[in-house]
């Protein structure tokens, strides 16, 4: 991360890196960018199309936790940073990570990144809400705990 910081590496240059090195790089790479995003929150800004057309593709475990944290940073920090259209493939790409086996941690994210986007569309929040419910017998305590926080907000923001 200090080292893309300190060569001024541009966003579309580390995409391009992390799609020429072997899977198990990939990982660490995702796992480097993710990071930098957390603490320099517009470092993606201008490479987002880019940056979604690769990494809402991606199939590994880690690597798709890594892109949900990217996104759930992204968001929590602007929710207008990407234009509707953007927003409506996060939007199927999160449903997706959930309703897919997919790990806890992928699907943590997923659900607070939907919450960021239920104004979107009139069908996400009761699709959101219906899907947690659905969902809180089964899960995992970490799934439990931010489902209960969502599905808390959304009751609030229903009223």
């Amino acid at each position: 991360m200090n080292h893309i910081l300190d060569q001024n590496i541009p966003a579309n240059e580390f995409i391009k890196a992390i799609y020429s090195v072997d899977n198990n790089q990939k990982i660490v790479l995702y796992h480097a960018l993710d990071m930098l995003v957390e603490r320099h929150i517009d470092y993606l800004n201008d490479y987002l199309d880019l940056y979604l057309e690769k990494a809402l593709n991606e199939t590994h475990e880690s690597t798709k936790r890594c892109v949900s944290r990217t996104i759930y940073h992204q968001l929590k920090n602007n929710k207008n940073l990407y234009n509707k259209e953007q927003k409506q493939q996060i939007v199927h790409t999160m449903f997706d990570w959930i309703i897919l086996p997919s790990a806890v941690a992928t699907r943590v994210n997923a659900i607070h990144i939907l919450y960021f986007l239920v104004d979107q569309e009139d069908w996400i929040k009761e699709q959101l809400i219906a899907l947690i419910e659905q969902n809180l017998l089964l899960q995992e305590p970490s799934f439990l705990s931010r489902g209960r926080k969502i599905l808390k907000l959304l009751h609030q923001q229903k009223s």
